[in-house]
């Protein structure tokens, strides 16, 4: 099958249902997991397909008001390109589209929030959810009020609350600039001009075979198309080389230097992310009852066994994943199944698979000074920097938030300076 970069569009097909949508781009998305990042999949090609359908179906009750109302429809030439781009493109050197991690991501416009709707409110007519505006317009909300009005995209020099017009980017005072040009200075490589990186303070093109190389989480890689930066990410001050994918036997540092299907194995952890991990070696998934070398960061940096199975980390043996009513690593949240996660006990790196957490239970679990892991909340939030519990939604109005569950309102909205604070209820 020819291999196409992560990019392009199809011809226009027939209209389909957001329902239709969701089961194609789940069985898209998983076949993608399975094909280019299998050191991330840890779920079966059963519950890989429930849990992406349910995710996509959720995201299409959020916006239901605004199909019901007819302000938005599914785009089937962009469905039909995503499921094509997921199928059949090269594997982007890249981590997989649902990381839990702050970092570039592939795939990112095959969402109904982020560029699969067509929307039909015109410029001058008030909106509710910004994917209701037509193309070349945004849903502006000054202050976070409930119903805004679709408006040209800002220009430069605007502010950028609710994104700027194309070849712009929101700068660090909050307005619209443009991209920056080759040999410019900057500070970060989403200032850059596509296809440029910010290297040593300045826009430079992306390295070539063979040249030195750093981890750039704003970007999906610091290295030509075709090319992977052999580094491990996270590790402060260390550089790698730009290397074609390596084949089966070949040397690693991490699981994208390695061809298709394969992953980086053997990775001595000790000391991570203090240091940089021995080198590992490209082979195919292990099987259940295989040693491996596991790691306590595996949720941000995978694992060396089969989809469904994880590396048992004192045993250091690939063990069949836990499901629901098993103990289980709140580190690794390593559980499998439908809306399955790994509830924290509260005492060490000890857990049950279960559902979401309900008020007051543990919800998260500390890794290190800067990292955590947890998982969702039936109600309320799930307080990663003080309780690690389930809090019920009680910030007042005005106050700075993270999502509509810490809120009293049920609210949290971008304000004109892009903070987000607790606003209202509509």
């Amino acid at each position: 099958m020819m291999m196409t970069p992560d990019a392009g569009q199809m011809d226009a097909g027939a209209t389909i249902s957001p329902t239709e949508s969701c089961d194609r781009l789940a069985a898209a998305k998983c076949a993608l997991k399975q094909r280019c990042y299998v050191a991330f999949q840890r779920e079966t090609d059963t519950s890989c397909t429930q849990n992406e359908q349910a995710r996509c179906l959720a995201e299409y009750a959020q916006l239901q008001q605004s199909f019901d109302r007819e302000l938005v429809r599914v785009d089937p030439v962009k469905v039909s390109a995503c499921e094509r781009r997921m199928t059949t493109s090269a594997c982007p050197p890249t981590f997989p589209p649902d990381y839990p991690g702050a970092v570039a991501r592939p795939f990112a416009d095959c969402t109904f929030r982020s560029g699969l709707l067509i929307g039909t409110v015109p410029a001058g007519d008030t909106c509710v959810n910004a994917q209701e505006c037509s193309a070349g317009t945004v849903c502006i909300k000054p202050d976070g009020v409930c119903r805004g009005v679709c408006s040209s995209s800002p220009k430069r020099g605007e502010a950028c609350a609710f994104g700027c017009g194309p070849g712009l980017v929101c700068d660090k005072v909050g307005k619209c600039a443009p991209l920056k040009p080759l040999d410019t200075p900057c500070e970060a490589s989403p200032e850059c001009e596509t296809d440029l990186i910010c290297s040593g303070g300045t826009c430079r093109p992306r390295r070539k075979l063979g040249d030195s190389c750093q981890f750039d989480p704003t970007v999906p890689s610091t290295c030509e198309p075709g090319l992977a930066c052999d580094v491990v990410p996270y590790v402060d001050g260390i550089s790698g080389t730009c290397v074609r994918p390596q084949p089966v036997d070949g040397p690693c540092k991490f699981h994208w230097t390695c061809q298709t299907g394969l992953l980086c194995s053997d990775i001595d952890w000790n000391g991570f992310p203090d240091r940089a991990p021995t080198a590992g070696t490209c082979r195919a998934p292990d099987d259940e009852g295989t040693a491996c070398r596991g790691s306590r960061y595996a949720v941000y940096v995978g694992e060396q066994c089969k989809a469904g199975s994880s590396c048992n980390l004192s045993m250091q043996i690939c063990q069949a994943a836990p499901t629901r009513g098993q103990p289980c690593a709140p580190s690794r949240n390593n559980c499998t199944g439908v809306d399955t996660y790994c509830k924290p006990s509260g005492s060490g790196d000890t857990g049950t698979c279960t559902g979401p957490a309900a008020i007051n239970e543990p919800c998260a679990f500390q890794l290190d000074a800067d990292t955590t892991v947890s998982i969702p909340c039936a109600q309320g939030w799930c307080d990663r920097v003080n309780t690690f519990t389930c809090r019920p939604a009680t910030k007042p109005l005005r106050s700075t938030c993270a999502e509509d569950a810490e809120c009293a309102s049920g609210r949290c909205a971008v304000q004109q300076d892009r903070t987000l604070k607790c606003t209202e209820a509509c």
